[in-house]
């Protein structure tokens, strides 16, 4: 497998083997991963499959400490909610073209003071906003 190519199913298999390289799995294929969750299985379901998800390949990459469940339950938020305007665009691509904010590392910061997502209590368990609210999520 190609990651330069792969196709929705290829990645998606790939990251719940924890057999996609570490070194590309960034911001965008977080952003990836949630939408095919979401769009597949719904807002609950999903946001529970992103976070074990993440949580199992992070681990498998040694770095579980890496993540942090305030920033994934607030990227699902976001994600969900550019999901529920254009819930039939496909590929990809095409979504993110429609939702350029997906990509700016910043976003999070219309909801949140850094010293909050900053916080020990951030990473380990979901800390509501504290500058605005976020995009209504389950």
């Amino acid at each position: 497998m190609n990651p330069e190519t792969a196709n929705d199913g290829e990645f998606l298999a790939a990251v719940e083997a924890t057999t996609w390289p570490g070194e590309r799995f960034g911001h965008r294929e977080h952003v990836r991963l949630g939408w095919l969750y979401l769009r597949r299985h719904g807002p609950e379901a999903g946001s529970t499959r992103i976070r074990e998800t993440i949580q199992r390949y992070a681990a498998s990459l040694g770095a579980s400490a890496k993540y942090h469940e305030t920033v994934t339950r607030a990227w699902s938020a976001h994600v969900y909610a550019a999901l529920r305007e254009t819930p039939h665009l496909e590929p990809f691509s095409a979504f993110l073209a429609a939702h350029p904010e997906l990509l700016d590392g910043k976003l999070l910061e219309r909801h949140y003071r850094k010293e909050t997502l900053d916080a020990e209590a951030a990473r380990r368990e979901w800390v509501a906003p504290d500058v605005a609210p976020l995009p209504v999520f389950p």
